[in-house]
């Protein structure tokens, strides 16, 4: 064999380590199973689900059904006699089985209950001219065995149709082994190491029948070669060595990265032109999805906290957005989801299970709230909202600046409000927003943030961090702005500024130390407010008095929003 006919033949032999293992995966399932998760199953998901589904489609142990994979055996004609296909399940599987994983599969292929055939099996697999039982357990074909009815070499070779030119091949490595040993795996393992390759068990049997001549014991054999970790038997009845299962490894996972690399180059746009065609048609994917598949939709979701559309879909559909028709599965995903109220809808391509969204993040946190208008002590009520209607100068105007709007005293959105898109937000922090770790939705362009639904998700990050931010439109708030607010920014006037980015739930924070005067309050000054505080807190003051006492400090007059800045920390009010 030439190095390249090498080098193909150990891919192959990897490719069926794989897929032996996706098979044992398999039995101990009733049902079809994506590809992700028979690849999270095998050695802890050191295979990508592509990987996996790229070796199980060409293989015809497997059968494709509904995006998901099964076992072909599971799904041949019913009429067929029971043990014929007890007889196909392990030659299919090509290793030893337990009576009950059969029973579960012949369960499988005529919908009957599994302990009606552990049983019938009992009796069955008891006849040791067609199968031979493991120490452990397990049950083999009698095929896989050296048939041994003569002492001679030529006679052994015939019956059991080796090759001669193979066992010749392998005699010098065969010279260098001690076939009689007791520990007889070590001296297999030694041998087929040398070999390069894996070796049939008919094969290495014929050399240890060869050494101890009648008093080897085929099936004892095969038992002490099983019971050695250091050799696995593959489903074409060759075994390999761990040093090889180590290389099958480094093969499969270089696979894998070929793999993902074709499909990378296959989706990346080609500068050429396009035919014209007299009508365009979308491409189509059909997806069936059942109760079934939101079940799992719902176990990854709520294993992972939240994920993506695309990370769903690859897991229980096996479809990714290089596939076409991608992006019409995944909208009948979505909408499928959306009338499940399991879910939740984050935005962009997020989804949460709908009990786990934070209860902090609905409601508007007590530090917000603005109390009822003050009364008197009789109990009649003493203050009015003023009507825009009385109010002289430019008070009309300033009464509607972002500045003095917050959480529950906002204006109205208009149209023009809500169609305006916007690329980037000027934030000016306010104190009780500092303190809340929130964010007042009212101070932001209606279009900054894509239209989605009233509660989403998005991502802030600047230069050193990364965080997760709720963004609620019912309440006006944006929740989990703590990890933003530094030690370095003042407690009420600082300005940051928020940009879009490519992707439509991220957005870059950037805080470069400014200030907006008409909010800013100096340390001094809060100190002083929040003297004020506590002296009036278990006083019946109305705003009016509130707000004289506010004044008093600015002898020279004031601005109205600096004005209503300083009212609100010793008071929460309303700007009418």
């Amino acid at each position: 064999m030439t190095k390249v006919d090498i080098e193909a033949a150990t891919e192959q032999d990897a490719i069926r380590f794989l897929e032996d293992q996706a098979y044992t995966v398999l039995l101990a399932y009733s049902e079809p199973v994506a590809a992700a998760e028979i690849a999270s199953a095998i050695q802890g998901g050191k295979y990508p689900a592509k990987l996996i589904r790229h070796v199980l489609e060409g293989s015809r142990r497997f059968a494709r059904i509904d995006q998901r994979w099964d076992l072909e055996v599971r799904y041949e004609d019913k009429q067929r006699p029971m043990e014929r296909v007890l007889r196909e399940v392990m030659e299919w599987y090509g290793q030893p089985i337990t009576l009950k994983t059969i029973a579960n599969e012949l369960s499988q292929v005529y919908e009957r209950p599994a302990e009606y055939y552990e049983t019938l099996l009992a009796r069955l697999l008891g006849n040791e001219e067609k199968y031979f039982r493991l120490s452990s357990g397990e049950y083999g074909l009698r095929d896989w065995l050296l048939e041994v009815t003569s002492d001679l070499e030529e006679d052994i070779i015939y019956e059991n149709d080796l090759s001669e030119d193979e066992i010749r091949a392998l005699e010098k490595q065969a010279s260098k082994v001690d076939w009689a040993a007791d520990e007889i795996a070590a001296q297999v393992m030694k041998f087929i190491d040398a070999v390069g390759s894996p070796v049939g068990n008919k094969v290495v049997s014929f050399f240890r029948w060869r050494a101890v001549r009648w008093s080897f014991d085929p099936a004892k054999f095969y038992d002490q070669l099983w019971s050695d970790k250091g050799l696995t038997p593959l489903s074409d009845c060759r075994w390999a060595t761990k040093k090889m299962i180590e290389k099958y490894s480094e093969l499969l996972l270089t696979m894998a990265q070929r793999i993902k690399d074709e499909v990378v180059e296959e989706v990346r746009p080609k500068a050429q032109k396009q035919p014209k065609v007299e009508e365009a048609v979308a491409p189509t994917l059909a997806l069936t999805i059942s109760e079934r598949d939101l079940d799992e939709v719902a176990q990854i979701v709520s294993k992972a906290g939240q994920a993506r559309m695309e990370s769903i879909m690859q897991k229980v559909f096996e479809i990714s957005p290089a596939d076409e028709g991608y992006a019409i599965a995944a909208q009948g995903l979505a909408e499928a989801m959306r009338s499940d109220q399991r879910f939740v809808w984050l935005g962009a391509d997020r989804w949460m299970m709908a009990n786990k969204v934070p209860q902090e993040v609905t409601v508007v946190p007590p530090s917000l709230v603005i109390p009822p208008v003050h009364t008197e002590a009789e109990g009649e009520v003493a203050e009015f909202e003023l009507e825009d209607e009385g109010l002289e100068g430019t008070l009309a105007v300033e009464i509607k600046n972002p500045l003095v709007q917050d959480v529950g005293d906002e204006e109205p959105v208009t149209d023009q409000d809500e169609s305006a898109v916007e690329e980037y937000a000027r934030c000016v922090l306010k104190y009780h927003h500092r303190h809340a770790g929130t964010f007042p939705l009212c101070q932001i362009p209606r279009g900054f943030f894509p239209v989605g639904p009233s509660l989403a998700l998005v991502t802030l990050f600047d230069e050193s961090k990364r965080s997760d931010v709720w963004v609620n439109r019912n309440t006006g708030i944006i929740y989990g702005m703590a990890p933003f607010y530094t030690e370095e920014m003042a407690e009420s006037g600082a300005v940051f500024e928020l940009f879009r980015t490519a992707k439509p739930d991220e957005f870059r924070f950037v805080y470069e130390e400014k200030l907006e005067p008409l909010v800013f309050i100096s340390s001094q000054r809060m100190q002083e407010l929040h003297a004020l505080r506590d002296e009036i807190a278990d006083q019946n003051l109305s705003t009016f008095d509130v707000l004289a006492r506010v004044m008093a400090h600015h002898k020279k007059g004031v601005e109205f929003v600096t004005l209503f800045t300083e009212l609100n920390v010793v008071r929460r009010v309303r700007r009418r």
